[in-house]
């Protein structure tokens, strides 16, 4: 939109990316998707490839090639094809679709470990857990969605037996022989390579340091040298990174999701969040002030729609899809289109969304159709017991 009206690259006409999580935009200028290097370099690029070896201290023939999205790696566990796997703050039994299929993938693994702050649904399907830490317990910089690069500091350190996350890959590194490509003393040294690998590339950290962060309330990147003041704002020389320096839309043809409606399933069922609540809800669900304001996930239906079924506010509804099945309390809005319902997804077990959504994934993004599938309504006639925050603590 703002290409569409001629606004980018002019003041007060910003635009981000919307990422799921708060540091979305900065982990991929770091290179943490599987097909992606530091500085927004390409996985599958010859010279992206030498560069970022050289950075490490590696031969390029050694470096992975483009690997599997996380729903991928599900599926291929299922295949035989990965046998072992680590996580790192990463809760698939509730934020994947069609988790009973992730469940069962969690317990074919051969190994499997997890790093995190607390005991999630995933944690306990692994072999070895090690207690991490929370971003309050360790050093680092984040990036807004804006591109400005801030540092957060360690406010506590970790509680009893807990390490820091980066500690823990660094013990695990020396202990499988690689410890000479972590030999980091201290957070800063980590950001200190990344500025490295990220030199000459689209998000180039080069000229961002620790120093620089904390005078200036942030950098914004690109900012290739120490004396560059950074970039609040790309793109105000209208020169773009393509052929003729021009900006082109990507026109997308519409098609039909995998799954449409029909007389077996004539409902559209799509998921998201509540403001009360943050992701697979491993932390916000253990927050007492968060759980009151929505302790369980409700089911969002038109009067209209909840007329045509007989269901009342207040009660209890069973939502079958191809996947399975699961009970919500009804909540009836105006808020919502008469052919579609909606179900939050912060919640496992059988309060779990995802064990109802569908792992079609995107031919290009790899992102599962979490928005829309096909589902029953079948009302019970009997209203939801209240839920306590005792109740909703249950859940873990």
């Amino acid at each position: 939109m703002v290409l569409a009206t001629g606004r980018i690259g002019k003041p007060y006409c910003g635009y981000g990316t919307i990422t799921g999580q708060g540091n979305g935009q900065g982990g991929r200028e770091h290179g943490h998707k599987c097909d992606q290097l530091p500085g927004n370099r390409d996985i599958t690029n010859p010279e992206h490839r030498k560069y970022i070896a050289g950075v490490w201290g590696i031969d390029e023939k050694d470096m992975p090639g483009k690997g599997l999205s996380a729903y991928e790696i599900i599926e291929a566990i299922h295949k035989g094809e990965i046998k072992g796997l680590i996580t790192i703050c990463f809760n698939p039994l509730v934020s994947l679709p069609n988790n009973n299929f992730v469940r069962e993938a969690l317990e074919k693994l051969e190994y499997f470990v997890v790093i995190d702050f607390f005991l999630n649904e995933t944690a306990r399907h692994a072999d070895v857990i090690f207690p991490g830490s929370l971003h309050e317990e360790e050093e680092g910089t984040v990036t807004t969605a804006e591109g400005r690069v801030v540092k957060i500091n360690e406010a506590v350190t970790p509680p009893g037996e807990a390490h820091r996350d980066s500690e823990i890959i660094i013990e695990l590194a020396q202990r499988l022989g690689a410890g000479d490509k972590f030999a980091y003393q201290k957070a800063e040294d980590i950001f200190n390579e990344l500025r490295v690998a990220s030199k000459g590339g689209t998000a180039d950290y080069f000229g961002i340091t620790y120093e620089r962060i904390e005078k200036n309330m942030g950098v914004f990147w690109p900012c290739p040298s120490e004396d560059h003041p950074g970039t609040p704002r790309l793109w105000e020389d209208k020169k773009f990174r393509t052929s003729d320096e021009k900006a082109h839309f990507n026109p997308v043809p519409y098609r039909d999701p995998s799954e449409v409606v029909d007389k077996e399933y004539p409902v559209v069922m799509t998921t998201g969040r509540v403001v009360s609540q943050y992701l697979s809800g491993t932390q916000t669900r253990r927050i007492g002030k968060l759980v009151d304001q929505y302790p369980e996930p409700l089911l969002e239906i038109n009067p209209k729609l909840a007329y045509h079924y007989g269901i009342k506010d207040g009660d209890q509804v069973i939502v079958k899809t191809r996947r399975g099945e699961a009970t919500f309390p009804a909540q009836l809005v105006e808020t919502i289109r008469e052919d579609t319902v909606f179900i939050p997804y912060h919640w496992g077990g059988l309060q779990s969304a995802n064990q109802l959504t569908i792992g079609t994934l995107d031919p290009i993004s790899k992102i599962p159709e979490f928005k829309v599938c096909a589902c029953q309504l079948i009302a019970t006639g009997k209203m939801a017991s209240v839920k306590t925050k005792e109740t909703a603590y249950q859940s873990f």
